[in-house]
């Protein structure tokens, strides 16, 4: 009976990482972004950090028109930009891609000002072949 009162005391930290990470898993994850540039004839993939996962919400059963309704979904707080530069591109062809890194996120309503809010679209994981 001891060895299991030990056992349970040993686990408790692991229940509960598990536990408030079931609450919200909004966090930052690594993700691969293909990008194409036909005109300098080159295909890269960078890999850069963004956010993902689930926040809570509640859906109503009743929606009043009186009441604004939003949910929240998983938005990065803070970023920053970094660019790379093709190489061999022809002259007066824009050759810079700038891209956001994700710093840190959080569980808040989407700011449609600086964010496509919609469905994600299944990402090419590949460059086209001409």
């Amino acid at each position: 009976m001891r060895m299991r009162g030990v056992v349970m005391v040993m686990l408790l930290p692991v229940l509960m990482r598990a536990v408030s990470e079931c609450r919200s898993s909004c966090r930052l994850t690594n993700i691969s972004i293909t990008v194409e540039s036909e005109e300098c004839g080159s295909c890269i993939t960078i890999d850069t950090t963004a956010c993902a996962g689930l926040c809570r919400t509640q859906e109503r059963v009743y929606r009043s028109p009186m009441m604004q309704h939003y949910q929240n979904t998983c938005n990065f707080l803070e970023w920053t930009y970094e660019t790379y530069e093709f190489k061999g591109c022809p002259v007066g062809v824009d050759s810079v891609f700038t891209y956001p890194v994700a710093l840190s996120c959080d569980c808040s309503k989407c700011n449609t000002d600086i964010t496509d809010c919609g469905v994600l679209s299944h990402q090419t994981t590949t460059c086209n072949v001409h």
